[in-house]
């Protein structure tokens, strides 16, 4: 993952001109622009929360929008409009979702009902970040695929994730996750 300098390139920052007012609306932000494999990103901060709504550039557009409750744990939400959120099982304190399609405004409605349902679920509590976003997301990654190489045979187990369970994550919210 690297930063990209000059942002990203005109015909990108063009699509994202495309959602100014509703990022605009909802106190959105440009925090950072960075490149994770082949993949471009542009991510937003919700302004005085842990809220990042990014937009992933790759064969198609997709959004993604976290809420990091803590960078101890990094007890996440995750809400993605990719259909890949349920190729790799999540880990202790990360939650996800996927609503292949959606729209920024419902993917956006989802994620603050989901984060709704968790708070008062799992008491789960607000604890302010000490790291930079980007630092936040490496250490989130990283935990994640500790954890996923660390169940038996997971290379032989990513193949059943990848063909079956994704697909079942899809449109499948927190609270039916987590009834």
């Amino acid at each position: 993952m690297h930063t990209l300098p000059g942002g990203l390139s005109a015909d990108k920052q063009k699509i994202l001109s495309g959602y100014q007012d509703w990022l605009n609306a909802n106190g959105l932000q440009h925090l950072t622009s960075f490149q994770f494999g082949s993949i471009q990103v542009a991510t937003f901060r919700q302004k005085d929360a842990q809220r990042f709504f990014s937009f992933y550039f790759h064969q198609k557009m997709t959004f993604s929008i976290e809420t990091y409750f803590d960078d101890t744990n990094y007890t996440c939400l995750d809400t993605a409009t990719s259909g890949s959120i349920g190729m790799f099982p999540p880990r202790p304190y990360q939650y996800q979702q996927s609503f292949p399609n959606a729209s920024p405004a419902e993917a956006w409605q989802r994620h603050l009902e989901a984060e709704a349902y968790l708070i008062n679920k799992f008491g789960l509590k607000w604890k302010a970040l000490t790291m930079p976003y980007e630092q936040v997301l490496l250490n989130a990654m990283r935990l994640r695929m500790q954890f996923v190489r660390s169940i038996p045979f997971y290379p032989f187990r990513a193949l059943y994730w990848y063909a079956v369970m994704r697909s079942r994550m899809a449109n499948r919210p927190i609270q039916q996750q987590y009834p």
